[in-house]
């Protein structure tokens, strides 16, 4: 079993492919990145059902929690420098690309049970996990373990979250509120804790502030949203969600990149270990909580209040004239 964990793989795949390859690669494995989760489960928050949307961000945040847990307990460093083709920070086992994207890919897969989904998914799925063995960056089984256990969590999903969110329907908003801060302060502690007293390899230090900041917000966030601004997606025709769509996605995107700009430009670099981890986690969870009041408040106060966004359907588009002949 030495090749499981033997860059030699690595290695053959760079050889096999031809060098352009390597842009290809980067193109695919970036369909595993937060981002790209953030931005569907976004329009799919703006656009179409609301309650589903959160769902796939929990998913998506405990998806993460657990791959950062399983790493910072394994602590198993990425292959040597050498190979990588792109920077990346952590440690190795599981693979998160692997994890997440059949966790979160599979569950929208389910929810929309497309049959063009039910072949595209799974290619892609395995497609991204290739791309992390080519770019030097996982070991093949890294990936591996990491597609069996976003399989698992999948599965245990898709059997656990119906029954789940049945009982949550049952408690009140209050009850919500604390349970969801409840969860958020234990991922925070757990992740933070085993962060900030690990050993880690030089250059591949991370943390989980991104993940923290939406679990914090998402409980009042969702109450706020519920209660006062209540942006509705049912009945609205198709020109205003594709405007929902397009602005929202402008501004998220816009903030992504510029609030990443703006935080990097904070030297962290000079500070003893602790305190940088800590100042680096802070500033990682501020810079998410922006975006998630984005996602969650901002683009739906501006889809009730500017009315091009929120045009309902004429009675012609929701039911189609029935055009009748005579013998």
């Amino acid at each position: 079993m030495g090749w499981f964990f033997d860059q030699s793989i690595n290695e053959v795949l760079q050889n096999f492919f031809p060098e352009w390859f390597e842009i290809i690669f980067k193109i695919i494995t970036y369909f595993g990145e937060a981002i790209i989760y953030i931005v569907l489960l976004a329009i799919a928050y703006w656009i179409l059902n609301k309650k589903d949307a959160i769902v796939g961000f929990y998913i998506l945040f405990t998806s993460s929690f657990l791959n950062t847990f399983l790493k910072l307990l394994i602590k198993k460093p990425r292959p040597n420098q050498s190979i990588r083709l792109v920077d990346e920070e952590n440690f190795n086992t599981p693979s998160g690309h692997a994890q997440t994207s059949s966790t979160v890919y599979g569950w929208m897969t389910f929810y929309f049970k497309k049959i063009w989904m039910y072949i595209v998914i799974p290619i892609l799925v395995l497609l991204i996990c290739l791309s992390r063995v080519y770019l030097g960056v996982h070991y093949i089984g890294d990936v591996i373990i990491g597609l069996l256990i976003g399989l698992t969590v999948l599965a245990a999903l898709y059997f656990g979250v119906p029954f789940l969110l049945k009982w949550i329907d049952t408690w009140s908003n209050k009850t919500k509120i604390i349970v969801g801060e409840t969860y958020a302060i234990i991922i925070f502690l757990t992740t933070f804790l085993l962060g900030l007293y690990t050993e880690w390899p030089e250059g591949d230090v991370s943390n989980t502030g991104n993940i923290v900041a939406g679990l914090f917000l998402f409980p009042i966030m969702i109450w706020i949203e519920t209660k006062w601004i209540k942006m509705k997606n049912e009945n609205i025709d198709w020109q205003s969600k594709l405007l929902r769509a397009v602005v929202g996605l402008i501004i998220l995107i816009g903030a992504y990149f510029g609030l990443s700009a703006i935080f990097d430009l904070i030297d962290t670099s000079g500070l003893a270990f602790k305190a940088q981890y800590s100042i680096d986690f802070l500033l990682r969870f501020v810079r998410y909580s922006l975006l998630t009041l984005i996602v969650g408040l901002l683009m739906p106060w501006i889809f009730v209040k500017v009315k091009i966004f929120s045009k309902e359907k004429t009675e012609l588009e929701e039911e189609p004239a029935v055009i009748s002949s005579q013998a």
